[in-house]
């Protein structure tokens, strides 16, 4: 018989002890999708969009793929845990903004999971995923840590690059930020990479945003 990892062990366990003692307060926090950024919290141009998964066939590193998945799509979810979601768009062609928001029993679980991700990521610097079907493709990913001012109890930057057999796709700045027990992913994406200034303005505002409904 498989064994669970004890990693993701203790966050279940963590999380059963965290809905027991934890929804008397989770009762009187304010609805999570009031967290999320809106229109206009962004730059003038921007409307409502909802982004869509495009599932791989194969990954030279499956957790990777698996990890980003969850993080940008919510995919898959863990009992417990409460989601909101929100995407903008500027035009056909972008740039795009993508919000995740996760509420945990507490701050030790959210934690836990916070140094899960970061430790799987580290080793995600490149790789491929494998795309079937009429429009068969492979995308290299790259992931590079940036610079960018903290936006919460702990913050974490990321340059993602796309590349679709090898020509470039797009490019997207990964903020990830937790606030006691709520904990924020944020993508903006496009065809160019957006300036550092705007960059740090809307993980700011999203940050603010997200600590009016942080358990």
């Amino acid at each position: 018989m498989n064994q669970m990892p004890l990693g993701r062990l203790l966050l279940v366990v963590s999380m059963a002890l965290g809905l027991l003692t934890g929804t008397a307060q989770a009762g009187a926090l304010p609805p999570l999708s009031r967290g999320l950024l809106t229109a206009a919290d962004l730059p003038k141009g921007y409307h409502a969009w909802t982004a869509e998964h495009q599932a791989y066939s194969a990954s030279s590193k499956p957790a990777c793929s698996k990890t980003m998945d969850e993080l940008e799509f919510s995919t898959p979810r863990f009992r417990g845990v409460e989601y909101a979601r929100a995407g903008f768009a500027k035009g056909d062609l972008g740039p795009w903004v993508m919000e995740n928001l996760r509420r945990y029993p507490d701050e030790s679980t959210a934690d836990h999971d916070f140094t899960r991700i970061l430790g799987v990521l580290s080793g995600c610097s490149a790789f491929s995923q494998t795309y079937t079907g009429q429009d068969p493709a492979v995308i290299t990913v790259t992931l590079t840590p940036i610079r960018m001012a903290k936006v919460g109890s702990r913050s974490k930057a990321l340059w993602v690059t796309a590349k679709t057999n090898g020509t470039w796709t797009y490019g997207e700045i990964l903020v990830l930020a937790r606030v006691r027990g709520t904990f924020m992913i944020l993508s903006q994406l496009g065809f160019r990479r957006p300036s550092p200034n705007t960059a740090q303005a809307i993980a700011d505002r999203a940050a603010a945003r997200m600590r009016k409904v942080a358990g």
